[in-house]
């Protein structure tokens, strides 16, 4: 009979061990769960547009799309074909549907200033110039590849430098000439037929005729001609277009980026490999870094490399040094350079012979130079051939416009010419022709001022210091070296903060303060809400047609309020306003649906703080509300527990949920059987109102944790497991005392 309810109780611990087990695992950390759907990545179509919906730009990139259909706009993939100088307006994360459009802004660039370059060629001749903005690094120099640069080089011509150069605001640069003056129409087709490039190129022309080749530097990158020789000219004039038929030499594109053993990053970019288009290339396609070398070799398949960035860890080679090296002549201008690998031996000593020279340019210093790797160094080079001779240039009124060091005499026969001389803008030789060469002279040449009037250069800036444009202006027409501040033509919508006359000297810059037009009417306003507390203000430009009267949509709020008056009001200037306001309010309204659709109860919240609409305020479960009583997250559902919402705006959100399950109580002296029936109805009614509470108290208990897919908390699973082990352990030491 003992051994009958022994076994009987044995087993009803069991059970309850088996079941704390269980729900343990649901709520335990690192115990199997819901699988989640792992991030893949996917092609996206991105178009990108400015503040009015003008397109900017765009592209298709790889982007790492999560388990909920989502991307992020940080993703790096994107952000790399985001249009340079702008960014995206903006952030967070965005749902994948295969093609985006976004918002971008252009970005306000520290380090930016004015120059003016004069374009000269190999003799000096000046062929034209002007000013630009380029970007200024930490050190103070400026790439000559500065895109804004380029842009005002001479049609038909390009520089014989590259690498950076030194600002100083003015730089004088050396161009040759790369096609000849005659221009004809081309478009390039591909095998299909397709139409893939083409427009107005300028070709060496002879007898009507000029050579393919001439078009070999506008071929589209990854495509070789399938024609060669001559063609006429006339085949690309006066409406003709010449096609040329051109065929892939290159059938993919990889990105990679170099880094040595210490995860320096070295450069890097786009490679175009596999020519045959059999799918595998070789790592010798690849260019690693001046200095360095691959350290994987060999084979490779496109398909590990494309449509993502590629890390390859190169070595740098035992022997040699980098240094860098920039090129001047003797008057300062930057002659190019750039990173060279030199002392091949390794002994700490190179030579100026391992240097690559500008072309047309010869060292002044020979022989050996200390080198220590990474540092950089000027070197100072003279022109072949020429010499350098001193000029001052004069008016014939004998006022000085300058001058300095020329070069001249190239074929070093002891002769110049006047026409190899740069000459101050606005003036023009008297004396023409050659002249002997002395290079312990100074040469005084009196020039003739072909415009009346003196040329400066004006820079318009506001009180801050802002640069508000200007240019090259002829001003002096007296030529008596002083100028009026009213000959200038200045920026519309600004007027000059200092007026009257101004010393002036020929090709000298000036900065010139500006003022904007105050249009409309100036108010003080302070914002308070409608607790009167104050939010701030200050002084606010209204009224911009003068006719006393506002609007309040002409005044910035404060981030996070709204007006609680709108329309027209009355203005006066210097006067004072004191303007209410309410808090823009950020609501959100949770549904609760069963998992057939039902709704089974809403919530609606209010975040009760202010915020920037650019900024999201976050509702969490468990903290800011709670889920219906009697309901728990359903199982098996991917939910969000963190809302975001941007503050000001009013949104919804859908949460799933299922009905707890009720299980029936278990009397412990008679397993099996709901309740005792030895109980008194009186007895019974004080157990119910006992559990009633418990429940209460649990319930408070619970809705202090957000809800997942077990309501069960780890506690209360560990203590059912403990009430077990003890019911277990209790029936083993009653069987020892019988």
């Amino acid at each position: 009979m003992y051994r009958k309810k022994l076994l009987k109780m044995c087993l009803v611990t069991t059970l309850a061990v088996s079941m704390a087990a269980a729900n343990m695992t649901a709520v335990m950390p690192n115990q199997a769960g819901v699988v989640q759907a792992a991030d893949e990545t996917k092609q996206l179509k991105a178009t990108f547009i400015d503040a009015n919906g003008n397109v900017l730009g765009g592209g298709d990139c790889f982007v790492t799309v999560d388990e909920n259909g989502n991307f992020k706009y940080s993703d790096a993939s994107l952000q790399e074909i985001v249009p340079e100088g702008y960014k995206m307006t903006a952030s967070g994360d965005c749902h994948y549907t295969g093609s985006v459009e976004i918002k971008v802004e252009k970005i306000s660039v520290a380090g930016q200033k004015q120059l003016n370059a004069i374009f000269v060629d190999a003799n000096g001749n000046v062929l034209g110039g002007g000013d630009c903005f380029v970007t200024v690094d930490e050190n103070g120099n400026f790439k000559y590849s500065d895109e804004r640069l380029q842009q005002i080089v001479p049609e038909g011509y390009k520089m014989t430098v590259s690498g950076d150069c030194h600002y100083t605001g003015n730089v004088e640069i050396i161009v040759e000439k790369v096609q000849e003056s005659t221009i004809v129409k081309v478009q390039f087709v591909n095998e299909s037929g397709n139409v893939i490039a083409g427009g107005d190129y300028f070709v060496n022309a002879k007898d009507g005729n000029f050579n393919y080749a001439d078009l070999l530097g506008v071929v589209p990158e990854g495509y070789k001609m399938t024609v060669s020789g001559d063609c006429s000219v006339a085949d690309g004039t006066n409406g003709n277009i010449i096609t040329i038929k051109v065929v892939s030499v290159a059938t993919s594109v990889i990105n990679v980026i170099f880094k040595d053993e210490a995860g320096n990053n070295l450069g890097g970019g786009d490679f175009f490999v596999d020519p045959d288009g059999d799918g595998i290339f070789n790592l010798s396609e690849i260019k690693a870094p001046v200095g360095y070398t691959l350290n994987l070799k060999g084979d490779q398949f496109v398909t590990d490399y494309a449509g993502k960035t590629t890390i390859l860890q190169v070595t740098k080679v035992n022997k040699g040094t980098i240094v860098n090296v920039v090129f001047e002549d003797r008057q300062g201008n930057n002659l190019g350079g750039g990173d060279y690998l030199v002392d091949l031996d390794g002994d700490g000593v190179a030579n100026y012979s391992e240097l690559s020279l500008p072309v047309g340019y010869k060292l002044i210093e020979t022989g050996d130079f200390f080198v220590k790797e990474g540092n950089s160094y000027k070197v100072i080079l003279d022109r072949v051939g020429s010499a350098i001779i001193h000029v001052l240039f004069k008016s014939e009124g004998g006022k000085n416009l300058g001058g300095g060091d020329f070069f001249v005499d190239p074929d070093g026969d002891g002769v110049a010419n006047y026409s190899e001389l740069t000459l101050p803008e606005g003036y023009e030789l008297i004396e023409t022709g050659d002249f002997f060469v002395d290079t312990e002279k100074t040469y005084e040449i009196t020039l003739n001022k072909k415009i009346e009037g003196t040329i400066i250069n004006v820079v318009y800036v506001d009180g801050e210091g802002n640069n508000l444009g200007g240019g090259d202006f002829f001003v002096d027409k007296d030529d008596d070296g002083i100028a009026n501040y009213s000959e200038l033509d200045l920026p519309e919508g600004y007027e000059l903060v200092e007026t009257g006359d101004f010393f002036v000297n020929a090709g000298e810059s000036y900065t010139i303060e500006l003022r904007k037009i105050q249009k409309g009417t100036i108010i003080n306003v302070v914002f308070v809400d409608e607790d009167k507390n104050n939010l701030g203000g200050g002084d606010y430009l209204v009224d911009a047609d003068g006719d006393g009267i506002a609007n309040y949509s002409e005044l910035e709020l404060p981030v996070g309020y709204e007006l609680i008056e709108t329309g027209d009001f009355f203005v006066k200037d210097g006067e004072h306003y004191t303007i209410t306001l309410k808090m823009r309010e950020t609501i959100l309204t949770v549904t609760f649906e069963d998992t057939e659709g039902n709704v089974v109860a809403t919530e609606t919240l209010e975040a009760g703080v202010a915020g920037s609409p650019e900024e999201t305020h976050h509702f969490v479960l468990g903290e800011d509300f709670q889920l219906p009583e009697g309901y728990q997250l359903a199982e098996g559902v991917d939910q969000i527990t963190d809302i975001e919402i941007p503050y000001g705006s009013v949104g919804g959100h859908t949460m799933i949920v299922e009905a707890v399950s009720k299980e029936e109580p278990v009397d412990p002296e008679n397993p099996g059987t709901p309740g005792n029936p030895d109980d008194t109805q009186e007895s019974q009614d004080t157990k119910e109102e006992a559990d009633n509470q418990k429940a209460a108290e649990q319930k408070t208990e619970d809705s202090k944790t957000p809800k997942t897919g077990d309501n069960t908390p780890v506690g209360a699973a560990a203590a059912a497991a403990g009430v077990s082990l003890a019911a277990i352990a209790a029936v083993i030491a009653k069987k020892r005392k019988f």
